[in-house]
């Protein structure tokens, strides 16, 4: 979307500036202010469009026929820089401070508005991987501060960005069910144990530094809930085999271990049957209680990286 266009010197004529933004984000109208000034740059940052824009607007807005007039939805990450804000979408009004983040759909109305000089960096997501992470939850006017938990590992999620948007989706999806509180570290971390216990290479460490935190500190507050980050892992992978075993009778058992997250086999036979006091093959075996819907193997996906 902007790798045709050229970003002009700081102007004050409200025209020109609503023009430049408009060529790299769409239909927004600018309420001006009495002294009007105002800079739109535009980059490829990991793979998308990423929009600075500098402006002492009153505000800008997006209504219901605005978003109708893009062709192609996506959603617009947006940091406040400097300067404060009031972003509005849905039924959330929040205030940015320098380094929070808002998620703000393109399909939906929307209305910005700024106290004084402020710059924004809106970093513009396709729309497909984001709506799949989120399943049935509404994403827009998600807040996360950007020294909340999910807002510092937002933030290292971006500086690794490279033309895939799965980490990042994944930690907005969990943000998502924070509410306006935000989530504590342990909650977080179950969040992303929940999502990737799968990925055979999933370990503490790696958990750690998706969050951003030491893995002494992950430890600390995990700890405080009665579980470990290793614990919470080896039980959700336990979980998801279980369901296997039950209910994909088409699998051998190495094949159900291997799709739940086991990385060593023959020691997933033995914690099975500590846990259980019996093999998989035998408790495969074993008559089952109501029938469940068949457990869908989750797709291959990128490693969590170290």
């Amino acid at each position: 979307m902007t790798e045709h266009w050229r970003p002009r010197p700081p102007t004050a004529d409200p025209r020109r500036f609503q023009g430049d933004l408009r060529a790299v984000c769409g239909a927004f109208q600018v309420h001006a202010a009495a002294r009007p000034a105002g800079l739109v740059t535009a980059e490829r940052f990991g793979g998308f469009d990423l929009v600075r824009v500098a402006t002492n607007a009153r505000a800008i807005e997006r209504d219901a026929t605005d978003a109708m007039r893009d062709h192609v939805p996506h959603y617009f990450l947006i940091r406040q820089l400097s300067g404060r804000s009031h972003m509005a979408q849905r039924d959330h009004q929040v205030t940015l401070q320098p380094g929070d983040f808002f998620l703000a759909s393109s399909t939906r109305a929307s209305l910005f508005r700024y106290e004084g000089n402020s710059v924004q960096a809106s970093l513009h997501l396709p729309r497909a991987p984001l709506s799949d992470a989120f399943g049935k939850a509404a994403a827009g006017g998600l807040h996360l501060p950007g020294d909340s938990v999910m807002g510092r590992a937002v933030g290292r999620a971006l500086r690794r960005l490279a033309g895939q948007v799965d980490e990042l989706a994944e930690l907005l999806a969990i943000a998502q069910g924070g509410g306006d509180s935000g989530l504590r570290l342990a909650d977080a971390a179950q969040g992303l144990i929940a999502r990737r216990a799968s990925d055979p290479a999933l370990t503490p460490a790696v958990l750690a530094e998706t969050l951003g935190v030491s893995l002494r500190c992950l430890q600390r507050a995990l700890a405080a809930t009665g579980d470990t980050a290793s614990g919470a892992i080896a039980a959700r992978r336990m979980a998801l085999v279980r369901d296997l075993l039950r209910q994909r009778s088409d699998l051998t058992v190495t094949a159900c271990a291997a799709a739940a997250g086991f990385p060593d086999i023959s020691r997933f036979t033995r914690d099975f049957r500590a846990a259980h006091g019996c093999t998989p093959g035998q408790y495969r075996r074993a008559p089952q209680p109501d029938a469940a819907p068949n457990v869908a193997i989750r797709q291959d996906r990128p490693q969590a990286r170290a």
